[in-house]
């Protein structure tokens, strides 16, 4: 890819998409590689994708990482405001030559909070002629619950289901989740158990520093985890 790049005159651009998810030995191997190309080949650019930032910072962070030390550039996505939303569905429809009342792209914006992969899947499905509007909010929930599924699994814990279920309640408070825990559990929990499982969600995205959940998809799919 280096040489394709010499050959050409110009960068050669290679995306990773959910880097965080790159662990264990094989991880271990990508990130040697990616260091060592960072540092030699001049021709290859790399970009580092991820939604669950707390877990990517982890990685670039991490001083024992072969990436450490290593200049980038941090692009962060925000949420679209609705007209934004709105138009981004709009031209995407109209470039692919589907029609979609703008009633139905208004519910979507405001249920999908102007999060633009949920945008997208919802536009790609639509294009895709798969379903109507709540065949498409039943097929994202399932897929967000499928992830949830597999974050959860990697915790021995029970206590993160409970914690997520309290949220969905609307409970954020520290003491309110503090207590609903210990009335499940029937005992008095230390603080650092509550803040190990808030950090967690936090460093996968799935909560917002004020302990709201940063995507509403993940919020329904968290009622029936």
């Amino acid at each position: 890819m280096n040489d394709l790049g010499e050959r050409i005159g110009e960068k050669v651009v290679i995306v990773f998409d959910e880097f965080q998810r790159s662990g264990g030995s094989v991880g271990l191997m990508l990130h040697n590689a990616i260091a060592y190309s960072y540092d030699y080949y001049r021709n290859l650019s790399f970009i580092l994708t991820g939604s669950e930032m707390g877990i990517l910072y982890n990685i670039l962070r991490n001083t024992e990482n072969p990436l450490y030390g290593r200049a980038f550039i941090e692009i962060r996505t925000r949420k679209l405001r609705s007209d934004d939303a709105i138009d981004f569905l709009e031209m995407g429809f109209k470039e692919s030559g589907k029609e979609v009342p703008r009633k139905e792209i208004n519910i979507v914006v405001e249920e999908l909070d102007g999060i633009i992969g949920w945008l997208t899947y919802y536009g790609y499905l639509k294009v895709s002629g798969r379903g109507d509007l709540e065949e498409i909010k039943r097929e994202a929930v399932g897929l967000a619950k499928t992830e949830l599924e597999n974050f959860l699994k990697g915790r021995v814990s029970s206590r993160y289901r409970l914690v997520l279920k309290l949220l969905t309640e609307g409970v954020k408070e520290w003491s309110l989740l503090k207590r609903g825990l210990e009335k499940v559990e029937g005992r008095e929990l230390s603080d650092r158990v509550l803040y190990e499982i808030l950090q967690q969600l936090k460093a996968h995205s799935i909560i917002d520093e004020e302990n709201n959940f940063t995507d509403p998809v993940i919020r329904k799919a968290s009622k029936s985890i």
